[in-house]
């Protein structure tokens, strides 16, 4: 153990010289602190809701110094990688926080000293940062029930937290408390995330990527739609499986296995669908010898135990002949690092990933983003979106490709199906819908987008 591993530390946080917060989000801390320093931050990707919430606990743990007062912070994100970038924008503000991830044996005995010269006051602040796995395990909750001081806790994307498990760790004595959130909308869990936002006090200040946008606090972007058609194959399958879920659906529980089996089966063959690597090589010419390229993929696996990510990966390379690179959460912490970093260098042009960089990783550098898969949840879509409209230099605008699947794009194949069929295929398209709305309606050529749209629901009307 290093010697400086118990150091007495009272030195408290500031806000540095060469960060300029923003009137909005002046406004966001106010609307806390006037909240009796409670509520959630729903701001969109990209609009530094990190800072915004750094800076309004900074601020009340200076305010603590004034009155004497001891004050600790505790952040949870739900990645180890953002909990990496937390530590580096942390240290900015002259905070260090104990990391407390991975193994218990690391973290254990440091944090429970901490707690103890914070809980005699040999220490005025405490600093922690952890995962969710960590947060909710027995240790990591054992230690922070012995904290007896007051102290802030800062759950970012905590939409993550609406889980029974999770809202039962939620801790009750905690009177200072900050929730961060680019969305809080989900197609689950509905009565959990009201939970959720009860304990943190509802939404304080909301700052949305439509006037984020309008604002110049994010890049302008096109929104391109292109139709995949399922395969003869792809459409009998699909089909099959409704029937049965059909069935089941009537009889089973939610939460049925064999029912979660069919729906997983089911949904992997529009996340799978053959014809998405067709149409994106005909996109070679939109992306020959461009940088930041970002190519989302699902994790399904063919009969061939081969990864529909490794497909797409090999097509980026070979057919789009672009440098490429997997970011999956089979790359360790140092190996995605340094994809990053050589992403961000130029050194490699595109990045193929599943949800490894949906949440927390900044890449301002992004200029294109595929969505070869993608699911209903729009928490997930919105954050994606997000993610490839940060401000970056040079970067005017960005451009989202979305594959959406239809069962057909022949309308005598339509006109000669059953009424059964014909409402199992207008589901295929609708499941889709949602996120074609939210994507088109703030794009720079939305009358386009809409106009494709019209297209396809004409077939199928």
């Amino acid at each position: 153990m290093k010697n400086n591993d118990y150091e007495f530390n009272n030195e408290y946080p500031q806000i540095p010289e060469n960060i300029q917060i923003r009137p909005y989000q002046e406004e966001a801390i106010k609307k806390w602190f006037d909240n009796r320093l409670k509520g959630i931050f729903q701001m969109a990707t990209g609009t530094g809701k990190t800072i915004t919430a750094i800076s309004a606990i900074t601020r009340l743990l200076n305010l603590c110094k004034v009155k004497k007062l001891s004050c600790g912070i505790i952040i949870v994100v739900p990645y180890k990688s953002l909990l990496e970038q937390w530590v580096e924008t942390l240290r900015l503000f002259k905070i260090n926080p104990i990391k407390c991830y991975e193994s218990k044996n690391i973290w254990f005995d440091k944090l429970n000293k901490k707690i103890e010269f914070f809980n005699f006051g040999i220490t005025k602040t405490i600093y922690i940062i952890t995962t969710n796995a960590t947060f909710n395990s027995e240790s990591f909750q054992e230690s922070i029930s012995k904290i007896q001081k007051d102290y802030v806790l800062c759950i970012d994307e905590m939409h993550h937290a609406a889980t029974d498990k999770y809202l039962l760790n939620l801790p009750e004595k905690c009177i200072f408390r900050l929730g961060l959130s680019a969305t809080l909308e989900s197609n689950y869990n509905i009565e959990r995330t009201n939970e959720l936002v009860s304990y943190f006090g509802g939404i304080v200040y909301e700052f949305s990527m439509k006037r984020a946008i309008e604002e110049g606090f994010l890049t302008p972007y096109y929104y391109y739609p292109i139709f995949i058609e399922l395969s003869e194959y792809e459409k009998e399958e699909y089909f099959m499986l409704s029937k049965k879920i059909g069935r089941l659906i009537n009889v089973c529980d939610k939460d049925d296995e064999c029912l979660t089996s069919l729906l997983m089966k089911r949904s992997r063959i529009l996340g799978s669908a053959e014809n998405k690597l067709k149409e994106l090589i005909k996109l070679k010419t939109k992306v020959k010898n461009t940088n930041y390229n970002i190519f989302y993929c699902g994790d399904t696996i063919d009969e061939n135990d081969d990864k529909f990510i490794y497909k797409v990966n090999r097509i980026v390379a070979n057919e789009l002949e672009l440098k490429t690179h997997t970011f999956t959460s089979e790359e360790d912490k140092n190996e995605r690092k340094n994809i990053l970093e050589r992403f961000k260098q130029g050194d490699l042009q595109a990045i193929t990933a599943i949800r490894c960089l949906d949440e927390g990783i900044d890449i301002p550098e992004l200029r294109r983003a595929f969505i070869l898969s993608s699911s209903t949840n729009p928490k997930e879509f919105i954050q994606r979106r997000g993610r490839i409209l940060r401000k970056s230099k040079s970067k005017e605008y960005a451009e989202i490709y979305d594959f959406i699947v239809v069962a057909s794009l022949d309308k005598r194949y339509i006109n000669e199906l059953t009424d059964e069929e014909l409402i199992v295929e207008k589901k295929i398209f609708l499941r889709e819908l949602d996120r074609f709305v939210e994507f088109a309606s703030l794009s720079i050529n939305e009358i386009e987008s809409h106009n494709k749209l019209m297209q396809i629901w004409d077939l199928y009307d």
